[in-house]
This record gives C-alpha cells, structure tokens and sequence, in this order.
C-alpha cells in the first residue's frame, strides 16, 4: 500500500517538473517534492530501526545479506534525493524550462533507482517478514516509528492517509489504522480521500491522478 503511493507520487514527478510554467507552480512543485522524500525518508528509517532488527533476531544469518542490501540501497536513495532536492531548491528560486528538462531527467533516473528498491525489498524482504513478523508486530514498529510522523503537524495526518489509501482496498486501509475504533474509520475515511482529492487537484490538475500501474517508466 505505502510502495504504491510512492510509485505514483515519484513516477509522477518529471512529468510535473516538465509541466513548470512559473515561479508559483515551480515552488509548488518543489514543496510537493520535499514533502513526499521526507515520508520515503521516515519509511526507510522505520526499516532500518525498526523492522530490520526485528526481523534479524528471528531469522539470524538467513537475513542478514538481504538486509544489507537494503540498507545499501536506502543509503544510496538518499543521497540521491538529497542532490536532487537541492537542485530543486535553487532550480525553484528562478525556474527555466532547461533546467527543469535536465531535472526531470534526474528525477526519471530516480525512480529507475526507487522502482528496483522496491521490487527487490517486496521479493526478498515481505516473504521472510510474512514468515517471521506477526502483522500486530510489524504494526507496533511502524507506530513505533510513526508511520505518518508521530511529531508531525496533526493537520498533515488526513493527507498523508489519503496518498496511501488511494490505491488501497477498503479492508486494506481498515487494517492499517487498526489500533483506531473501527466507528472512526468511516470519517477518517472521508477526510483523507478530500484532503488528497484537494492536494492532487493542486499538484496533478486532478482529483484522480494515475494509479502506479498506469505510469510507465517510458513517459517518466
């Protein structure tokens, strides 16, 4: 649920820098961007803090090379978020048409890098968690490390569930707030799916952008 929104927003992105026709829209953009490398940064630390070790003393040695791998990869995407980022930052101060050509080249390299990441974690890691990490366990280690920021801004929250859920199935979504009464789901349900209806508006120029299967790393 949580790889998909990243797919989309990141897939999303040279098409957005391309788009860039002012300063406004440029620093719109750019916010975009920061918000959504700041939440890849937090998911990826929850791992690396959280579930990695978990998963570690329950499988030993088994574990140990693939969990290594991810850490490697982790490190590598931000470095390469962080260039990209303060590329961005300057890029957004004065934007031009060449420069944003040559950042969403980055940014499609990019998501070349986070797709593979993704793919290898969701092949090599899910099955040994399945295996190994009850879905109460992982749940505590997410809330643990605060899966939409435990110190965030609360008025983030609906916004940040709404770029999860939209992808995912009702039941899906249910069990992922499941430590919230279920009378509350239906709210909170509504409030994320206007919050990011309203965000995408903004940053897409619709409601209902495409779904990570419908972006293909040609058009990114």
């Amino acid at each position: 649920m949580v790889h998909k929104m990243f797919r989309r927003e990141f897939g999303l992105m040279p098409g957005l820098l391309r788009g860039v026709a002012d300063l406004e829209r440029a620093r719109i953009i750019t916010r975009h961007f920061d918000a959504i490398t700041a939440t890849l940064h937090h998911h990826h630390q929850t791992e690396d803090e959280e579930l990695w070790p978990l998963l570690l003393q329950r499988v030993g040695a088994a574990g140990a090379a693939p969990v290594e791998s991810m850490e490697a990869q982790h490190a590598q995407l931000a470095d390469a978020l962080n260039c990209l980022q303060i590329r961005m930052r300057e890029w957004s101060a004065a934007p031009t048409a060449d420069v944003a050509e040559t950042l969403a080249k980055e940014a499609h390299r990019l998501v070349r890098l986070l797709n593979e990441h993704l793919g290898a974690e969701e092949q090599q890691l899910v099955p040994l968690m399945e295996g190994h990490i009850t879905a109460a366990e992982a749940q505590e280690a997410v809330a643990k490390g605060g899966a939409v920021g435990a110190t965030a801004d609360p008025e983030s929250v609906p916004l940040a569930l709404g770029m999860i859920m939209y992808e995912a199935e009702p039941l899906v979504f249910d069990r992922a707030v499941g430590g919230v009464p279920s009378t509350s789901h239906q709210v909170m349900r509504r409030m994320a799916q206007e919050a990011f209806a309203a965000h995408s508006q903004l940053i897409h120029g619709t409601a209902t952008p495409p779904r990570s299967t419908e972006i293909s790393m040609s058009d990114a």
